[in-house]
């Protein structure tokens, strides 16, 4: 009997396990949708619990959002001035499969607007991966006269000379006053976003680190010799 009894007990056990971490995740999942939906309100940002499905085909055209499987966006919140679009929501992504699967968070910043006619690049902290792809030839754009930025970061670019030129001294102290950032440029917007999720009460100030680099590219453009593309 008891060998008989000991698996359905087991297997009880291990459904019980399941539902748990199932409502633990959606509990938890409920309570950041709703922590974010009141700093939406007090900030004056619209809010959408579900996917925009155009604001999702517009990031199609950075890496992030071409990584992976099970690509999901949530928790969006917008607003829009003058000037520039402001958008900023959660996004995952999975890589690999079965018991080697990962899903990667983060909260995303995208900003659009006319004014950021930047050119394409991909920036990035060095890493322990980015060194090895830059060992073997993967492209890592460096400058020799900021070594601190070429070892904090990894920038690549489809034209390298524009990027180059475009990263002056001004625009590498920046970043390197800010390490750990990642941003993704593309005509006419830009996002920004760090690895995992920011919490409801580091929104605001993640906004504003968004704006302050929105604010930086703004300076650059208008430079004496600034690219525009």
């Amino acid at each position: 009997m008891e060998r008989i009894l000991l698996p359905i007990v087991m297997s009880g056990a291990a459904i019980a396990l399941l539902g748990g971490i199932i409502w633990l995740v959606r509990h938890l999942a409920k309570k950041r949708r709703e922590a974010l939906m009141a700093m939406a309100t007090e900030m004056g940002l619209e809010f959408s619990a579900v996917q925009d499905e155009g604001l999702l085909v517009k990031m199609k055209t950075f890496s992030l959002f071409n990584r992976g499987h099970g690509r999901k966006m949530r928790n969006v919140m917008t607003t829009e001035t003058d000037v520039a679009r402001l958008s900023i929501f959660d996004y995952q992504y999975t890589t690999g499969g079965g018991d080697n699967s990962r899903t990667h968070h983060h909260t995303v910043v995208a900003l659009e607007s006319d004014t950021l006619q930047l050119p394409e690049f991909s920036l990035r902290p060095e890493g322990f991966f980015q060194k090895i792809g830059a060992a073997i030839g993967m492209q890592d754009i460096d400058f020799e006269k900021h070594p601190e930025f070429s070892e904090s970061f990894v920038l690549t670019g489809n034209d390298e000379q524009t990027v180059q030129s475009f990263f002056d001294e001004k625009l590498l102290d920046l970043f390197v006053q800010h390490k750990g950032i990642c941003v993704e440029s593309a005509p006419g917007m830009f996002i920004y976003f760090r690895n995992g999720r920011r919490k409801p009460e580091q929104i605001r100030e993640f906004m504003n680190q968004a704006y302050m680099i929105y604010s930086a590219f703004v300076e650059r453009l208008s430079r004496s010799g600034a690219v525009s593309v």
